[in-house]
């Protein structure tokens, strides 16, 4: 059975250059806002998020397997897999964690691993990682919503986050990584999708 074209909005002058960004999310609401407010420019993204609680990394890869399989993807399309560590990484789950992001690795599937949850990347713009010296992501939401006044993963539209704060994210996420599959300490990953759209001139960030 052929694919389908790729679900690509129809946007005047876009489609004939336009690739497109899959992103799997545990998440249902706070992933897919936060990369539709990014003015990108020749991406359009599509984010398959969790509204079946199916959560796991398992059933993100799976997700974006049946997307592939589904959709005729062009050299310039990318599929990526947003994780939280959260409870993933106790001692009963890491394993599976670990096995899903190496398989994604495999598949050239981008992975973004946020420690402990996608929250801590939104948090970056306002401040440093190691200020959040825990796995609690109770804690990560609390700070944004004394940052925020009345955060919710619903709004991350209306959050007032500016390019030179997302730079700042950027620059912070750098900073904390250290380079494992799995970050040991507070930080995200996220932000190795913005560096890969600023590299193909999508978004501008200075």
């Amino acid at each position: 059975m052929p694919r389908k074209p790729r679900p690509l909005e129809r946007v005047e002058g876009q489609l004939r250059d336009c690739s497109l960004i899959v992103i799997a999310s545990e998440d249902r609401h706070a992933v897919k806002q936060y990369f539709e407010r990014l003015d990108a420019k020749r991406v359009q993204f599509k984010v398959l998020p969790t509204d079946d609680g199916r959560s796991s990394p398992q059933a993100l890869l799976t997700r974006l397997d049946a997307f592939k399989k589904e959709f005729d993807l062009g050299e310039e399309d990318q599929l990526w897999v947003c994780l939280d560590t959260d409870h993933w990484i106790a001692p009963d789950h890491i394993h599976n964690l670990s096995r899903v992001i190496r398989e994604c690795k495999q598949k050239r599937f981008g992975v973004a691993v946020s420690r402990p949850c996608f929250e801590l990347w939104i948090a970056l713009h306002f401040d440093d990682a190691y200020k959040f010296n825990n796995d609690s992501c109770v804690d990560v939401v609390k700070f944004l919503r004394v940052r925020c006044s009345g955060y919710s993963k619903r709004n991350i539209g209306s959050l007032p986050l500016t390019t030179a704060m997302v730079c700042d994210a950027i620059t912070r996420a750098k900073t904390a990584d250290d380079g494992k599959e799995i970050p040991e300490a507070p930080g995200s990953q996220v932000y190795l999708l913005l560096t890969e759209l600023q590299r193909r001139e999508a978004i501008k960030l200075v």
